[in-house]
């Protein structure tokens, strides 16, 4: 692994540890080359919600890397995973590219792309909503809920520091509350609080736009 990317993926490491500077623990972290302990491949309804949030370009390069890893045409959940996240009336999906088979459509330099669905029956049939979609180095995903669903904190880094923004769901998206800046200065981590109003990207400087 070239010196840069190792540490590019310290500091993302770093930052995963997620809101360092408070005793709350995240109860999933998501890093680009970080695989999913419990993730599995999602249902046939969360992947053409993802795939209906994709571009055509997107979708054309997911196509070929079906064929390349000698995977049934169309079988694009194969290239997927999810974490379900139980509420109650609600269930929230996390889904992400998987690491295996990787599929470079939906990654970046240092940078993986993301989903939160929301699942809930409606009339006897169950319902899903993209309720946020980004893409960066990495979000943690906590058991604290805001309007029955779990509070967010995604994030992005350079070579010299990270950008995170918790954000909770205010019943018709996340929005930022809390947002913070990591560097390193000798050796040692400093967390500093920043405005989440009038960011370049609080999530990743190459990122997507943070609202879905």
């Amino acid at each position: 692994m070239p010196r840069l990317r190792r540490f590019v993926l310290g500091v993302m490491l770093t930052c995963l540890g997620g809101t360092a500077a408070t005793a709350e623990r995240p109860v999933l972290r998501a890093g680009t080359e970080m695989p999913l302990q419990s993730g599995k491949r999602p249902s046939s309804a969360l992947t053409q919600l993802v795939l209906k949030n994709l571009d055509a370009d997107d979708v054309q390069m997911l196509d070929e890397c079906i064929s390349e890893n000698g995977l049934k045409r169309g079988d694009y959940g194969a290239l997927l995973r999810a974490v379900r996240f139980e509420g109650s009336s609600h269930t929230l999906w996390f889904v992400r590219p998987a690491l295996e088979p990787y599929c470079s459509a939906l990654y970046g330099a240092h940078l993986f792309r993301y989903f939160i669905i929301r699942e809930r029956k409606v009339a006897g049939s169950l319902k899903y909503q993209l309720v946020f979609a980004n893409g960066g180095d990495f979000i943690n995903i906590y058991a604290h809920k805001s309007h029955e669903l779990n509070d967010i904190e995604p994030g992005g880094c350079i070579t010299t520091k990270c950008w995170s923004a918790r954000m909770a769901y205010d019943g018709r998206r996340y929005r930022p509350v809390r947002c913070s800046e990591t560097s390193w200065s000798g050796g040692k981590e400093i967390i500093r609080p920043r405005p989440c109003t009038g960011m370049i990207s609080p999530y990743q400087p190459s990122g997507l736009d943070p609202t879905p």
